[in-house]
């Protein structure tokens, strides 16, 4: 009966185990707004007090987003103004 027990127990508790699913950089870039979900996580929510090696796993794609999108950005100013100089003016 105790085996029965512990065994029905360890059902349960994987049972109620999550599995979350880690977006991926793409996808991070291509939905701003998930982006912000993903660094308000890692940051200061939910994932943010997990062990080094855990939140590496969870929030490397979020890390690698926000640098590309800031690259994006950096990219399309720098473009944008060289545009802006050399127009010619009539």
């Amino acid at each position: 009966m105790r085996k029965i027990l512990s065994l029905c127990s360890l059902l349960v508790v994987c049972g109620c185990q999550q599995n979350v699913v880690v977006p991926t950089a793409k996808e991070l870039i291509a939905g701003p707004q998930l982006l912000s979900q993903w660094q308000a996580k890692c940051d200061a929510g939910e994932y943010s007090h997990l062990p080094a090696d855990q939140k590496a796993k969870m929030c490397a794609t979020t890390g690698d987003a926000t640098i590309s999108v800031a690259q994006t950005k950096a990219g399309n100013e720098e473009a944008d103004f060289f545009k802006q100089n050399t127009i010619r003016k009539k």
